[in-house]
């Protein structure tokens, strides 16, 4: 099966050293529809591995993209298995993302397909708030080699009609490691913010958060390689002077599993009516508890809308979106009817200019594969 596989993979080498697996798969995209991307890095160097669907895609792919210019780099492209030097991905967790699950799987039957392959430490199905599988999970499994093992055995493998996606976790790695750092002047890029924090140790990755237009929205992200690493570097540089403005520094709660905090809430659902934006009555569920829309006035505070968030999205993780934009809501909220999502909320500022602020780093923000839209509410 992985030599299956291998027939649809490039390999890319000579890659940027800041190169992601989100950026190599945009790249490629351009040309043809990715099934997956990924990198690894082996030794000083990133090498790149890009999926494809058939065999047609990868030769367009290879045409195009061999020895082309990006970021400063020339960059090599060839067909998984055609040099000497390739070598099977590298992985160096024990812990597996394993999407396209079928809906009908729980943890159990994903830790007994798993157990074929090696010792199962854990395994977890991850569920929106009614319960329902979101058709992705976790396995641990015991050692490196049964993980390396199961990638290559079960990456691709059908099950009831779906393919499996069997990967190392990218978001282990990242937990403990990856900092937040807000209040960026607007000017700040990358290469500034990774010489500033590798006075606290060696930094895998840095990034200034740009909107569509490619302006910063005035934070960042900085992947430290170990969470000491991470530890010391809020002791040093939060609330200090960064290039003329007090930057605020914190470990990333989006770089661990932000997906569990979408399956494991349950919480804050008080129930209230608002007017909707068409301007009927439509039911909701508040991000306050006991709150009564009854008791809100269109005075106090502004509304703004927030759409295209995933309909898994409930108050709380909308709130913690807004907050890791260095942004102070007055609350949030998510629209349901009945019992069903519609994939927007509310959320409300004190002054008119919070509101705008808010929306000028909402609006196509990628959030959870969704670019969002943000706008004022009428």
């Amino acid at each position: 099966m992985s030599t299956e596989n291998k027939k649809f993979q490039i390999i890319v080498k000579n890659l940027p050293f800041h190169t992601s697996w989100q950026k190599l798969k945009d790249l490629f995209s351009q040309t043809c529809p990715v099934e997956h991307a990924d990198v690894v890095k082996k030794g000083s160097s990133i090498v790149g591995i890009v999926t494809f669907s058939s065999e047609d895609k990868v030769e367009e792919a290879v045409l195009t993209y061999d020895n082309f210019s990006w970021e400063g780099k020339e960059i090599k492209v060839y067909r998984a298995g055609e040099d000497e030097e390739d070598e099977p991905v590298q992985v160096n967790s024990t812990s597996l993302y394993v999407g396209n699950l079928p809906f009908s799987y729980g943890w159990q039957e994903l830790k007994d397909l798993f157990r074929s392959e090696g010792d199962v430490v854990h395994a977890d199905v991850f569920k929106d708030y009614q319960g329902r599988s979101k058709g992705y999970g976790i396995v641990q499994m015991k050692s490196v080699e049964d993980a390396v093992r199961a990638i290559e055995d079960l990456n691709g493998f059908e099950i009831e009609g779906r393919k499996l996606e069997v990967r190392e976790d990218r978001n282990s790695s990242k937990e403990g490691c990856q900092l937040h750092v807000g209040n960026l002047k607007y000017e700040e890029r990358w290469q500034s913010l990774k010489e500033h924090f590798s006075q606290a140790g060696n930094v895998v990755h840095a990034d200034v958060v740009l909107d569509n237009t490619g302006r910063s929205k005035g934070f960042g992200t900085v992947l430290m390689s170990t969470p000491e690493e991470a530890t010391k570097a809020i002791e040093m540089f939060n609330e200090t002077d960064f290039n003329g403005r007090t930057i605020q520094v914190k470990l990333d709660k989006f770089a661990g599993d932000s997906r569990s905090s979408g399956s494991s809430y349950r919480g804050g659902r008080g129930g209230y009516s608002n007017r909707g934006f068409s301007g009927g009555r439509k039911p909701y569920r508040s991000g306050r508890g006991g709150y009564s829309n009854s008791n809100r006035s269109p005075q106090r505070g502004v509304d703004i809308i927030v759409g295209n968030i995933p309909f898994s999205t409930r108050w709380k993780e909308l709130k913690d979106l807004v907050e890791k934009l260095d942004l102070n809501p007055a609350f949030t909220d998510v629209a349901i009817e009945g019992s069903r999502a519609k994939g927007f909320g509310i959320v409300n500022f004190k002054t008119e200019e919070e509101a705008e602020e808010a929306i000028k780093k909402l609006n196509d923000y990628e959030y959870e594969g969704r670019k969002l839209f943000a706008r004022m509410k009428n």
